[in-house]
């Protein structure tokens, strides 16, 4: 018997006419997420702390764009009013972090309220307005990571939220069904986050992690933004988290 594959209205096998509210899209995984999203026929929005950083983006993607949004997930009336604009979507990612790797007892408290406010209350925000903002056939899609599984001195509350993130995630795929919702879960990844150091010890940083990895590099964010295209435009995938880490869980 023949398979039937759907394609339609609800963007299953296909971007083309869909709409994307990106969050974090000024560089790194989002902006290359918005970059092959517009390339597969979407239409983005881009949001972010950074609206010069946006508005670069937005300048290399054209007309595609439906608009640059800066603003902190972590406020709810802010979200909700850029949802609104131009909404109702098809699909909402959220690449948004922000992070610190220190050993649990030298994390002040704005450390531990930036990394809480970007992984939990950011996606709990999200999560709302997408009930108002998102297609009933839409999906959303977040970003956790490596450190959820793989303990180490420096990663305790970076694996607390991102573990948190995922267990959250599951349950809302089923509460707001049939809304979709996802996860993202990146190891290593060249990107502005390690821009924190020189460029001699990112070098060298990199150069350790690649050996250990079964891939024999880090992550680059095309591969990232590849994983995510793939999620969104499967209706089938729905509260998953994707390992996206080179085999680091592994290892």
């Amino acid at each position: 018997m023949a398979t039937m594959i759907t394609r339609g209205g609800d963007g299953q096998g296909s971007l083309i006419g869909s709409k994307l509210f990106i969050v974090g899209a000024g560089s790194g995984m989002g902006a290359a997420l918005a970059a092959m999203a517009v390339a597969r026929g979407a239409k983005v929005a881009l949001a972010g702390r950074s609206l010069d950083k946006l508005a670069k983006v937005a300048e290399q993607l054209g007309p595609n764009v439906l608009g640059t949004y800066s603003l902190d997930i972590s406020d709810a009336s802010q979200l909700d009013a850029a949802l609104s604009e131009q909404g109702p979507y098809d699909h909402i990612v959220s690449t948004a972090a922000d992070l610190t790797f220190k050993p649990f007892l030298k994390l002040t408290d704005a450390e531990i309220q930036a990394m809480v406010a970007s992984k939990l209350y950011g996606p709990i925000n999200l999560a709302r307005s997408a009930d108002k903002h998102l297609q009933q056939t839409g999906s959303v899609l977040f970003f956790s990571g490596l450190a959820a599984y793989r303990q180490g001195e420096g990663s305790s509350l970076v694996g607390a939220v991102n573990m948190a993130l995922e267990s959250l995630v599951a349950n809302l795929a089923i509460e707001m069904k049939p809304k979709r919702f996802n996860v993202i879960s990146p190891g290593v990844v060249d990107t502005a986050t390690w821009d924190i150091l020189s460029d001699e010890d990112r070098t060298a940083m990199f150069s350790a992690l690649s050996e250990t990895l079964p891939v024999g590099r880090v992550g680059q964010a095309n591969d990232l933004a590849h994983a995510a295209l793939a999620v969104l435009e499967n209706g089938f995938i729905d509260g998953t988290v994707v390992n996206v880490d080179g085999g680091g869980r592994i290892v």
